[in-house]
C-alpha cells in the first residue's frame, strides 16, 4: 500500500486535530462544501465580522487547513484573495464499509475523494472478528497514510449516538456492542459509528450528487432494502432512527391478505427464492448465476428482474407521494438488475406520479462498495468540523 507521499509539508495531524471556535468551524464549513470565497464573502455569508473572519483565517492558515488562491482584480473596490480548504495536503480520514461477508475500507480527503482502498474478507460475524478486521484494515491505512484524524464505520444496523451498534441484523448482532470505543482503545483516533445507508446518504448531500437537490430520496437493493430520505438538509431519521431502515415499506398484499413488504420481494434472498421456485436458478445457484442469465437475455431471469423492479417502482412512487422530492436516487450492490429491466423502473414509477411530479429526476449510483465507505468517511469529516448528525 503506498502512502500519500508528503510526510512533513502537510498540516500536521496533532496541530489540527480540534478546529478551535464555532468561528472557525464556521469559517472551514463554508470553504469545505461551497469552495472558494474572499474574507468579505465569508463575513456576509456567516453575520461574523471582518476582524473575526481575518482573525480565524490567519490561524487556519498558519496550520495548514487553508490555503489562498490567486488574488482577483475588482471592478470596483479592493483586489479579493480567495481562500480554499487545503486537501492535497490536508488531514485524512477513513471510512469503513462493513457487509457480512468483508470489510471495505477507503482513505480519503476532506471533501471525501478516495485515494486508496483495501478490502479484506470476514472469516465471521462475531463482534470480536468484525473488530478485528476492521482494525487490521485501519491500521494498515493509517500506516500509509499521514494526518489521518477520524475514522468513520458503517454497517447495516441501528445505532445509537455514533457510537453503540443496538443491532444488526444481517451480522446476527442481537445484542448492543460498544465498537466506537472498542477501536478508539487501539487506534487512539476518534471513531463515529452509523447506519451505512445513513453515512451514504450524507456523502451524497455533502460532496456527491445530492447537493444538486433541496430534497433526495435513496433506495438501494441488495442483501436488504434501505431508504432513506433528505429533506431542508437533514436525512429524515424517526421516532427510533428507523425511517426507511427495516424494509418493511409495504407494496401489496398477499394472497391470504398479509402484507407484503419491499424486501420480501426485491432483496438478494427474495429474489433467489423466486428464480429457484420458478425454475430459472438451480438449488445452489445465486445471484450472480442470474446475472450471468441476465447477460444472455434469458427470458425467465428478465422476468424475475421486472418483478423486482415493479416492487421497487412502488416503494419509489409511495416516497413521492409523500415526500415530494426533488429526486430518486437508485444504488445499492444490485442495482444492475433494475438497469436489465430498464426502463420498466422509469416508466411504472410515473404511473404513481402527479402530473406535477414527472420532472422528478431519477438518478442511479454505481453499486460499488466504495461509495458506501467514502459515505461513512463523510461522518468522519462531519464530526471533525462540528455538524450534528
Amino acid at each position: 500500500m503506498q502512502g500519500d507521499g508528503d510526510t512533513g509539508t502537510g498540516a500536521d495531524a496533532a496541530a489540527v486535530a480540534d478546529l478551535g471556535s464555532e468561528s472557525a468551524r464556521a469559517v472551514y464549513r463554508d470553504l469545505l462544501r461551497f469552495g472558494p470565497r474572499s474574507r468579505s464573502e465569508l463575513s456576509q455569508r456567516l453575520g461574523l465580522s471582518a476582524p473575526t473572519v481575518t482573525r480565524v483565517s490567519r490561524d487556519l492558515l498558519e496550520r495548514g487547513l487553508l490555503h489562498p488562491l490567486d488574488i482577483v482584480q475588482q471592478a470596483k473596490g479592493r483586489p479579493q484573495e480567495p481562500l480554499d480548504v487545503e486537501e492535497n495536503l490536508g488531514p485524512r480520514f477513513i471510512g469503513v464499509k462493513v457487509t457480512a461477508d468483508e470489510v471495505h475500507a477507503v482513505v480519503a480527503t476532506v471533501r471525501a475523494n478516495v485515494l486508496e482502498e483495501l478490502t479484506l474478507p470476514l472469516a465471521d460475524t462475531a463482534p470480536g472478528t468484525v473488530q478485528e478486521t476492521i482494525l487490521l484494515a485501519v491500521e494498515a491505512m493509517i500506516s500509509a497514510h499521514p494526518h489521518v484524524l477520524g475514522i468513520g464505520v458503517g454497517l447495516g444496523g441501528l445505532v445509537a449516538e455514533r457510537r453503540t451498534v443496538i443491532s444488526a441484523h444481517l451480522l446476527g448482532w442481537r445484542e448492543p456492542v460498544e465498537l466506537a470505543a472498542a477501536l478508539e482503545a487501539r487506534v487512539q483516533l476518534p471513531v463515529v459509528v452509523e447506519n451505512d445507508l445513513v453515512a451514504m446518504v450524507g456523502g451524497l448531500h455533502w460532496f456527491g450528487m445530492g447537493r444538486s437537490y433541496d430534497s433526495f430520496a435513496v433506495l438501494t437493493v441488495g442483501a436488504g432494502v434501505g431508504i432513506a430520505t433528505v429533506v431542508g438538509g437533514r436525512i429524515l431519521r424517526g421516532r427510533h432512527h428507523m425511517a426507511g431502515l427495516t424494509g418493511l415499506l409495504p407494496i401489496g398484499a398477499g394472497p391470504g391478505g398479509e402484507l407484503v413488504a419491499v424486501r420480501d420481494v426485491a432483496s438478494t434472498q427474495a429474489v433467489v427464492r423466486r428464480a429457484r421456485e420458478q425454475g430459472v436458478l438451480g438449488e445452489g445457484e445465486g445471484v450472480e448465476d442470474l446475472r450471468a442469465l441476465l447477460a444472455t437475455g434469458h427470458d425467465g431471469a428478465l422476468a424475475i428482474a421486472r418483478e423486482m423492479t415493479r416492487a421497487l417502482a412502488l416503494a419509489a412512487a409511495s416516497l413521492a407521494a409523500v415526500v415530494d422530492p426533488d429526486a430518486i436516487v437508485l444504488g445499492g450492490e444490485n442495482v444492475d438488475l433494475l438497469r436489465a429491466a430498464a426502463p420498466a423502473f422509469e416508466e411504472m414509477l410515473r404511473q404513481g406520479l402527479t402530473s406535477d411530479q414527472q420532472d422528478l429526476a431519477i438518478r442511479t449510483l454505481s453499486g460499488d462498495f466504495d461509495e458506501w465507505a467514502r459515505g461513512v468517511a463523510v461522518i468522519a469529516v462531519q464530526e471533525f468540523v462540528g455538524v450534528e448528525p
